[in-house]
């Protein structure tokens, strides 16, 4: 099971969950596009995805999945909390994963054992990581870059939920919140940006996650995740990803 270790995906899951979805949020500039957009990434055979703290231009989450012949999640994953790593790898029927820096597997029909599939997603495969909260949207605009399009929306910050703020890892209340998504011409997603500022006794702590996302229905293969190739300042963290296991796959 993946391991909270970056706030991006924690403000995703949880404030997606909270989406109204039987309300009408039409009057809402490239809402129906990004509602598009969530359900054409949860239906992905395969795909992989980088969210990147853009703060300190490090890498803190990376999956490359697919699923198998059988619909059952085959997938890769790295993340790190900035000082801390942890990887996880699952091909179907076995489950790999770090504890201390040393591999660890659990087979399948083990007590710990688990797995996912195309009807028991997990939540990085899911609609609900590409985040919208609709109702505490306050503005948005769409704006046409070449074949994309990029929609910025401007979120209420007091009508988030309270908790959104350390969600975020930011510390005191929070300010002001914004996501600019960009998709293709196709409507996929390639890209989200999430921007949140909070102020604590006048001192202002800001997070800027950016989610990427390629090789949609082109994965040919998963590999195990080369924990030496992740690494920043030459130690054990993930700024360079020119050799980690997504750039591994069969080409």
């Amino acid at each position: 099971m993946l391991k909270k270790t970056v706030p991006f995906i924690i403000a995703a899951a949880l404030a997606a969950s909270l989406t109204a979805c039987s309300a009408d949020y039409s009057g809402i500039e490239g809402y129906s596009e990004i509602e598009n957009a969530r359900k054409l990434y949860s239906e992905l055979f395969s795909a992989h995805l980088t969210i990147t703290d853009c703060e300190k231009d490090i890498l803190t989450q990376e999956l490359t999945f697919m699923y198998d012949t059988q619909d059952r999640l085959v997938y890769s994953y790295y993340g790190t909390d900035g000082s801390t790593q942890y990887f996880e790898y699952h091909n179907g029927f076995e489950y790999s994963y770090t504890d201390g820096g040393e591999w660890k597997t659990v087979t399948e029909g083990s007590e710990s054992y688990h797995s996912y599939s195309k009807s028991a997603k997990m939540s990085m495969t899911d609609a609900g990581m590409i985040f919208i909260k609709p109702e505490s949207i306050t503005s948005s605009a769409v704006t046409q870059d070449g074949e994309n399009k990029v929609i910025k929306t401007q979120y209420d910050a007091a009508a988030l939920n309270s908790s959104m703020s350390s969600q975020l890892g930011l510390v005191g209340s929070l300010k002001s919140f914004e996501v600019i998504y960009t998709l293709d011409k196709d409507g996929y997603c390639v890209t989200m940006e999430q921007i949140g500022v909070a102020e604590q006794d006048g001192k202002e702590s800001k997070v800027d996650y950016l989610l990427k996302i390629d090789k949609m229905n082109d994965v040919a293969e998963i590999v195990k995740p080369d924990t030496e190739a992740y690494r920043i300042d030459g130690e054990n963290d993930g700024g360079d990803t020119e050799n980690t296991s997504s750039q591994s796959e069969s080409e």
